[in-house]
């Protein structure tokens, strides 16, 4: 069993940070060759429909997330009636919430362009392009429950696999669309068409996954609907709290400074969101593993998961903030044009944001597995009204910059001392001590290594160019994974590593697969 879970990790690992490439790659190339066919108030606009979007998912009420859950923990120990009758639950429920997405989703879409300052020539364009949107987040909600089995039984790969195939669709269809003249429509057209595709492989994919799986409306019971949405509900508020915190910057920016500002701020900080994409793989990719393990009420093994999670991917979230921020000028200047940099201080403080992000990240991975999940979500929705509501204020004051260190100060003052405070009574540690044994180490990697980031942008902007952003975030990038080597891990930490017994075991593993007779 655990040479299955290290497996499945790694495999989810490695499928995971190849999706993330490709998604920087494409993002690299399709984001100027979009702005060449569309203004920045068109993009703007398409960038905005999809922020939206996210506040229907709000409907699922949880229900994917906690089947994950739920069903992540019943892997360890295999119910195949239980798992048909909550696959079965959830799946009708989403049916309903489908319909539901789909009559609101309209009523937004006639709202959107008075809601936000649109001109008039594109207002007919930005409802039409978000009742498309719409569609496709219906499917998306719709085939959920398959995606939430897939990921319960380890199969992230699976997952990461189709979500490889979504990025290749809609790469092509809007690449193709965009040249023959369809405009802002090509985006929606090429979301909702790879949305349908992968939604119909994730399907397959479970029933071949799960031989016994059956999912039938007379399965379906109202009991473990309450089961389900109990939890869930809470996975929903953190959900809404999520919302607030990381996707009203671009509404309140909208609102309070202008629409064409809205696509200076996402394009300078896409790469902050693709490596902390990167980075966050570490620790989701462990949801359902250490879901098993506390399902078999090993919490020693689940302090000792915590411990590496919190090592690795708050150390390399450092690196990947402050190699960003010392190559993102150049970058962008080159990338997109210098219009669309907002400035080296709120750069800096994008860095700084994706830290504290990230910072946190272990700590709501453990706790959920564990099923402690009411107290964090309640933490977080206390972010993100506290965030929501400095965005406004230092918005108004200050501009975008306002706006960014806003969630940094909202992270700070709640969850990256709260969420810590659960884990260590969870663990039944002394809380100063725990929150001590995390974070020193964090702190003397920040301080020894931005003033390599500070030196680093210094030589990326003599340069200029991507040659300039390539040098400045390559030293950052090799100084920072020399730094967490040496500064957050000590020797016993090092040779406890399970590195080669996790590669050595994919090698067995794929060896077998190429190896096995054939049926006969």
């Amino acid at each position: 069993m655990a040479k299955t879970r290290s497996f499945n990790y790694l495999a989810g690992i490695s499928t995971g940070t190849v999706r993330m490439l490709l998604h920087v790659l494409v993002g690299v190339f399709l984001t100027p060759f979009t702005l060449h066919y569309l203004d920045r108030e068109e993009f703007a606009v398409f960038s905005l429909t999809l922020e939206l979007l996210t506040w229907l998912t709000l409907l699922d009420v949880g229900i994917s997330a906690g089947l994950r859950i739920q069903a992540a923990r019943l892997s360890g120990k295999p119910d195949q009636e239980k798992l048909n009758r909550m696959a079965s639950t959830a799946f009708f429920a989403q049916n309903f919430i489908v319909l539901v997405v789909l009559l609101l989703g309209v009523g937004m879409a006639v709202a959107f362009p008075y809601f936000f300052p649109v001109r008039a020539t594109l207002q007919h364009d930005a409802t039409l392009l978000m009742v498309l949107s719409v569609l496709g987040a219906a499917l998306s909600i719709g085939s959920q429950t398959f995606s939430a089995l897939l990921i319960a039984n380890q199969q992230m790969h699976v997952d990461n696999i189709l979500g490889l195939l979504l990025i290749a669709i809609r790469t092509v269809l809007t690449i193709t669309l965009l040249k023959f003249g369809c405009g802002v429509y090509s985006l929606a057209i090429a979301h909702l068409v790879s949305r349908f595709v992968t939604a119909i492989m994730a399907v397959v994919r479970t029933y071949r996954l799960i031989p016994g799986l059956q999912i039938k409306y007379h399965l379906a019971s109202w009991e473990m609907f309450r089961q389900i949405g109990g939890l869930g509900i809470w996975f929903s508020l953190g959900g809404l709290a999520g919302i607030v915190i990381h996707s009203l910057d671009s509404t309140v920016t909208a609102k309070v400074v202008s629409v064409e500002t809205v696509t200076s701020f996402l394009l300078t900080g896409r790469f902050y969101e693709l490596a902390g994409g990167l980075v966050w793989l570490i620790s989701e990719n462990a949801r359902p593993m250490l879901g098993q393990m506390f399902g078999q009420n090993k919490m020693g093994e689940g302090l000792t998961a915590y411990r590496q999670l919190f090592t690795f991917s708050t150390g390399l979230a450092v690196v990947a903030a402050f190699s960003v921020w010392s190559g993102n000028s150049s970058f962008v200047t080159k990338w997109v044009g210098p219009v669309n940099y907002t400035g080296k201080f709120t750069d800096l403080a994008m860095a700084f944001t994706m830290i504290a992000g990230l910072w946190i990240m272990p700590n709501r991975v453990v706790l959920s597995a564990n099923l402690a999940v009411r107290a964090q979500c309640l933490v977080r929705l206390l972010e993100g009204a506290l965030n929501l509501g400095l965005s406004i204020i230092l918005g108004k004051m200050y501009g975008l910059i306002g706006i960014v260190v806003a969630t940094f100060i909202a992270s700070a003052t709640t969850s990256m001392w709260l969420l810590p405070l659960f884990t260590a009574r969870m663990f039944n540690r002394p809380f100063i001590r725990f929150v001590w044994d995390d974070a020193a180490k964090v702190l003397l990697l920040i301080l020894c290594l931005f003033p390599v980031a500070l030196v680093a942008r210094g030589i990326a902007t003599d340069f200029t160019g991507y040659l300039g952003a390539a040098a400045g975030a390559g030293l950052t990038g090799v100084c920072g994974l020399a730094l967490v080597w040496f500064v957050m891990l000590d020797k016993s930490m090092r040779a406890r590593l399970p590195i080669r017994n996790l590669y050595e075991s994919a090698y067995a593993r794929t060896l077998r697969v190429f190896t096995r007779p054939a049926a006969r």
